[in-house]
Parts: C-alpha cells; sequence; structure tokens
C-alpha cells in the first residue's frame, strides 16, 4: 500500500579536484538528499565553503529586497525569463537599479509629505487677521495653489517607478533565480565530509536513479568518483516523495501539516483523499453552498499561483463536489428545499429529498456513527498491517487486532436487537475474545481505553451536529426574508435580498471553516491515532 518513491542510501567519493565539477553535475541532476556530515575528528572533517559566498550573499539580499519592496513576483511578469549567467556588470546593474529606485521613492515622499502639509492649512484667508504680512500670505497661496502641480508630478514619478520596475523585473528575477543556485553550490562542501585528498557525499536517491548517476560519473570522471550503494538500518529515517496521481496530490498538504509518514509506514492520503470530502459535503451539503465554492475555488486558483494555494483550493475544490452531491440527497439550495419548489416528489424511483436533516434526524445520527465505526476500523487495520510489518504477527494481533474484533463484536452486539439473537451470542463471544486479548497486550488499562476508543466513535456524531447547525442558520436567514421582511413591500425588498446575500455569505464561510476544521479534527485524532506515528522526513532533493 506504499505510494512513495523507493530509496537508496548512497555515498560519493572523489579527489578533491572532482569536487567542484561533482557539484555542478550533482545540482543539475536534481536528485540526492544530501545528508549533512556533523561529527569531526582528525581525519574527517566538514568541508569549506567554495567561492565568495558573503559577496553572493549580500548581493542576492539587495535584489530580494527589491523583490520584496516593489512586490515583484514570476507570475507578474508576462514574458518568460531565463537563468541567465552572472555578468561582471551584475553587481554594478543591482546597485544601480537600487538607487534609482530608491531616489524615485524619497522624491515621492517628499512629494507626499508637501502634500499633507498643505491639506493642513484649512484657510489662508484667517491668517489676516492675525497680522501675518501680506507677502507671507502670497507666499502660502502660492503654495497652496501649487498643490496640483505637485499631484501632476508625483504621478510622473509614479509612472517613470513603474516602468523602471517593468524594465527591470525580469533581470532581478534572473539574477536572484541564478545567485540562489550559486550560492547553494558554494555551500555544498560545508554538507559533505572530506578528508585531505577527498571527499565524500552521502544521501538518498531514488532507486531507479543510481544507475543513471552512476553512468555520468562514470563517463565524466572515470575512477576518480566513485558510487556505491550503502546499506541501511530499519529505524533510519529515509525521506518521502509521494507519487500520488494528480487527484490526490492537493490531500499531500493534510500530512505536510501533521507530519510525513515513516518509509515503512502506510501513506493515508489516498484514503484521505475520499474520507475528507466526504465527511465535509456530509456536514456542508447544500447544491447552492457547494456551487459557491466549487466556482470560487476555480477563480482563486486564477490569482493564488503558490503550491500552498493551489493544494488547500483543490481540496475545496473537491469538497465542494461532494457538498454538491449530498445536496442533492438532503434536497437543499441555499436552504430551501429545491423539490418542494419545483414540485418533485420522486425521482428515480426514490422519494425526493432522499433524506431531510430537520426531520429523519435519528437515521442520520445512525449514519454518522455507522461512518464513525468504518472510519476508526480502517485505521484500526492500517494500524495492524504497520505493527505486522515492524514486528511480527503476534504483536500485531495484541496490539490492533483485540480492538479491531471489540469493534465488530460491538456492531454485533447492536445488529442482534434488530435482526437476530444469534448476533448476541456472536457479538457476546469477540467480546470475550477480545478483552482477553487486550489484557494480554496492554495489561488491564487496556480496558480502561475501550471508553476512549468509544468516544472516537460517538465523536463522528459531529458529521450530523455540523450539518444540523448550517441548515439551522440558512433556514432562520430564509425564514426572517421570505416571511418577516418581503410582506412589507417597497424598500423593504432590497432589505430583503441584502439580508439573503449577506446572510448566506456569512453562512458559508461559517461552513467552510466548520467543516474544513472538524474534518480535520475526525482525521487527526480519531483517525490518525489508530496507526499513524509519523515522524518521516520529506525528500528534498539538491538543486531545487
Amino acid at each position: 500500500m506504499s505510494s512513495n518513491e523507493r530509496m537508496t542510501k548512497i555515498t560519493l567519493v572523489g579527489t578533491k579536484d572532482t569536487m567542484k565539477e561533482s557539484i555542478e553535475i550533482l545540482h543539475s541532476l536534481k536528485i540526492i538528499h544530501i545528508l549533512d556530515f556533523k561529527e569531526q575528528d582528525d581525519t574527517f572533517e566538514i568541508g569549506k565553503s567554495l567561492g565568495e559566498v558573503s559577496k553572493f550573499s549580500e548581493l542576492l539580499l539587495s535584489i530580494r529586497s527589491l523583490l520584496s519592496k516593489f512586490d515583484i513576483r514570476p507570475e507578474k511578469i508576462k514574458s518568460t525569463y531565463i537563468k541567465r549567467e552572472i555578468s561582471r556588470e551584475l553587481e554594478k546593474e543591482v546597485f544601480e537599479t537600487e538607487n534609482v529606485l530608491k531616489s524615485y521613492n524619497d522624491r515621492l515622499h517628499k512629494i507626499g509629505s508637501i502634500l499633507k502639509e498643505i491639506d493642513n492649512i484649512k484657510s489662508i484667508g484667517d491668517l489676516k487677521d492675525i497680522g501675518i504680512k501680506k507677502n507671507l500670505i502670497d507666499s502660502l497661496d502660492s503654495v497652496v495653489a501649487s498643490k496640483s502641480e505637485l499631484e501632476e508630478q508625483r504621478d510622473k514619478i509614479k509612472g517613470q517607478m513603474e516602468s523602471k520596475i517593468k524594465e527591470k523585473s525580469a533581470y532581478l528575477l534572473q539574477y536572484e533565480d541564478f545567485l540562489s543556485s550559486e550560492i547553494e553550490k558554494m555551500e555544498a562542501p560545508l554538507r559533505f565530509t572530506t578528508t585531505k585528498n577527498t571527499f565524500i557525499v552521502e544521501g538518498w536517491i531514488p532507486e531507479k536513479k543510481y544507475q543513471e548517476l552512476g553512468d555520468i560519473l562514470k563517463k565524466k570522471f572515470g575512477d576518480r568518483v566513485t558510487l556505491d550503494k550503502i546499506k541501511y538500518s530499519d529505524d533510519e529515517s529515509v525521506p518521502i516523495e509521494f507519487k500520488h496521481p494528480t487527484p490526490v496530490k492537493p490531500f499531500e498538504l493534510l500530512l505536510e501539516l501533521f507530519e510525513y509518514p515513516k518509509s515503512r509506514e502506510i501513506d493515508p492520503t489516498f484514503a484521505i483523499f475520499i474520507t475528507f470530502p466526504l465527511f465535509y459535503g456530509i456536514m456542508l451539503g447544500d447544491i447552492g453552498y457547494g456551487l459557491v465554492i466549487f466556482l470560487a475555488s476555480l477563480l482563486m486558483k486564477t490569482k493564488f499561483k503558490t503550491e500552498g494555494w493551489k493544494m488547500i483550493l483543490g481540496i475545496l475544490e473537491y469538497s465542494s463536489i461532494y457538498t454538491i452531491v449530498f445536496g442533492f440527497i438532503d434536497g437543499e439550495f441555499f436552504g430551501f428545499d429545491i423539490f418542494l419548489l419545483l414540485g418533485i416528489e420522486e425521482l428515480f424511483g426514490l422519494r425526493m429529498p432522499i433524506l431531510n436533516r430537520i426531520v429523519d434526524f435519528l437515521p442520520i445520527m445512525i449514519l454518522s456513527i455507522s461512518i464513525g465505526v468504518i472510519h476508526v476500523l480502517l485505521g484500526l487495520i492500517f494500524g495492524f498491517i504497520n505493527v505486522y510489518r515492524s514486528h511480527n504477527l503476534k504483536e500485531a494481533i495484541l496490539k490492533k487486532g483485540a480492538w479491531i474484533i471489540l469493534i465488530f463484536s460491538i456492531v454485533a452486539l447492536a445488529a442482534s436487537m434488530y435482526i437476530s439473537d444469534i448476533l448476541l451470542y456472536f457479538g457476546g463471544g469477540l467480546l470475550l475474545v477480545s478483552i482477553v486479548l487486550l489484557v494480554a497486550g496492554e495489561g488491564f488499562i487496556g480496558l480502561i481505553e475501550i471508553f476512549g476508543i468509544m468516544s472516537n466513535i460517538l465523536s463522528y456524531v459531529r458529521l450530523m451536529a455540523i450539518g444540523l447547525s448550517s441548515v439551522g442558520i440558512a433556514i432562520v436567514i430564509n425564514s426572517i426574508t421570505m416571511d418577516i421582511i418581503f410582506p412589507k413591500g417597497g424598500i423593504f425588498i432590497l432589505l430583503g435580498y441584502s439580508v439573503l446575500i449577506f446572510g448566506h455569505i456569512g453562512n458559508i464561510l461559517l461552513g467552510i471553516l466548520a467543516s474544513f476544521l472538524h474534518a480535520l479534527r475526525l482525521h487527526y485524532v480519531e483517525f490518525f491515532t489508530k496507526f499513524y506515528e509519523g515522524g518521516g522526513i520529506k525528500y528534498k532533493p539538491f538543486g531545487i
């Protein structure tokens, strides 16, 4: 059930005269996750940086200051740019740009200060009554009269500054890109082990890239650089690189917010891809709300280009689809009974709506608890597999199998009230077996934890509760508008539409936040605690 790239631990040893070219190759390939060397002795020590890192760092700081101050970002540049080599004039060009923009900024600040002072002069005519000389009053009149001229000058300088920013933006981004790469390469030896004549790089690469890297190094350096696989213990942290399909990728964010899985743990991302939007849709469950969130997510994707925003909006996009589906099941459109408004009583032989969240209180509660049983059970099954991989079958049965049997016994006992007394005896037998296994695996304290797992399952009632609060607010908004405001007519019609629009916008925002947080809680607290340890490290290739 692994969805991670298979990694190999490698060591690269070369003569010092090949170190700079080796760094260039590793940086261009972008495949090695370098392990920093830390323990020094008389033979092995940390390498020394290459080139003038301090000078490059100072220059990079100046460029980043300009990029930040004038909000220069790649997505704002219409023309494409590529990483360019550094020129001898780079430092001069950057500092000249910095000085020109600083000069424009200073002039704008001074003009702004003068305009502010002019606005503070309330009435020049009043100054005549306090004995101020006429030539001074004339001077002040002249200053006030120059306001429009100063505003024109301000706008002109702004235009010149924006033109200069536009002219230099692509170059500054190119330089920032280049310098970042150069500094990373210059500082690479600080992560290496070195002796008097050799350097050693230790790290992780995808297993499928091992042969490719070996061939490149062999062709370039012959026997002066060697690449070998090295064994590693099961306790070592192997870098994790996910290889999920595109629809699943946004849900990697939920693991990044929590912790990366260890290499031997089950990666739960695909399970989250199924269950997170499902929980979200059950709680919000409104066709209108789902459509608004879906369209807003698509629109915001065109505005927010960072990876984090893309993931969040991707999660909302998938969750909104489930919201629409459950809105159809519940028959809700902005809190209105859509099937009643359309006069539809049956669809495909089914009574519509299939569920009414206000009326069908008990069925929805049973559905919520049933989902809780399945979700917690899935977590325990994942936990069983994890323990089996790390230890053995006996340990897995005692640590996780006992809880799985316990849940099946509770389900059987509950079902016996509606189906058959046979399930009562079957469930009782399973309960006895689970208690014996719990005591054997965790001691008598395991019996106390039974209340904890029951609490976990009952926690899924929030799927019903959050949904009821959302639809309740929507119904109140509609009732106030339709029954109280609209009947008054006239100006109250406009007021009614305002209440509808802003009321539902507020409820949508509240629903987005509440549904997201509670779906997240059900995964982090009720689901992850059954199998997920975390503590893995993210694969970060040198050169990216």
